[in-house]
């Protein structure tokens, strides 16, 4: 007679089941630790936009009215001329913060879905590198949560920081799309590639970053590199039903 199979629960199973308990609870803490840096981030790109930017224009302002003020009054050229490079220092200076205040929280992650956000920051990216950026869109709205668009822009900003440093390319190619229930963003460079020990480093902050970034939302990131065929990044996170938007690839060159 046979006998029945005994179904109760081992202490492998009872450890396995532990370290997925404890595998969920921790990245549940991860991605609230992302979600509140991401809202400081937030608050202080804000604070510097509105607060210390509008301070510096309005002493651009006053210093550009003084000047005016004292060439009236026959005030020695060499003293305007003082006056004129603190106007200039002081535009310089708000350029820095504009751009801090952007790289902490861009505003198009605020006001664009995914596809429009990363074309923009390709374009600008375009202009500040020469790097030719060529962006193929998504065929519909995208269907990523808040969180997972946010981190899959993050992954995209180091990236391009990373080519734009280290790569020694002149061309990127950027696809998303989302099919069976997964968010795909693909980057592509023509570089030198990146190899195993560069990406196995420890002292490789940025990489390391990037993963953590994506891991607490349920995503993935792999990165790969050929000798003289370029790397890749690949972000992948699962999506829900999808929803019907056409687009097309743009070159983001020009």
């Amino acid at each position: 007679m046979a006998m029945a199979a005994d179904h109760r629960p081992t202490r492998r199973d009872a450890a396995r089941h532990d370290q997925h308990t404890s595998t969920a609870r921790f990245r549940g803490l991860a991605a609230r630790v992302a979600l509140a840096r991401e809202d400081e981030r937030a608050a202080v790109a804000r604070q510097l936009h509105n607060e210390l930017g509008q301070d510096l224009t309005g002493l651009k302002y006053e210093l550009v009215h003084t000047a005016a003020l004292l060439v009236e009054a026959g005030v020695p050229r060499h003293l305007i001329d003082r006056l004129q490079s603190l106007i200039g220092i002081v535009e310089v200076t708000t350029g820095v913060v504009r751009r801090i205040a952007h790289d902490l929280r861009p505003p198009e992650l605020d006001h664009l879905d995914l596809s429009d956000a990363i074309e923009f920051e390709a374009a600008a990216v375009s202009r500040r590198t020469g790097l030719r950026c060529r962006v193929s869109s998504l065929s519909q709205d995208s269907r990523l949560e808040q969180a997972q668009a946010i981190a899959a822009f993050r992954v995209f900003q180091e990236t391009m920081t990373n080519i734009a440093r280290h790569a020694n390319a002149s061309a990127v190619r950027i696809r998303l799309s989302e099919t069976r229930g997964l968010f795909t963003m693909d980057i592509h460079d023509n570089g030198r590639g990146i190899t195993k020990t560069q990406i196995n480093r420890p002292s490789s902050i940025g990489l390391l970053g990037m993963r953590e970034a994506v891991e607490p939302f349920g995503g993935r990131l792999s990165i790969t590199g050929r000798r003289g065929r370029g790397t890749r990044v690949v972000v992948r996170f699962p999506v829900g039903p999808p929803r019907r938007k056409m687009r097309i690839a743009r070159d983001r060159s020009s």
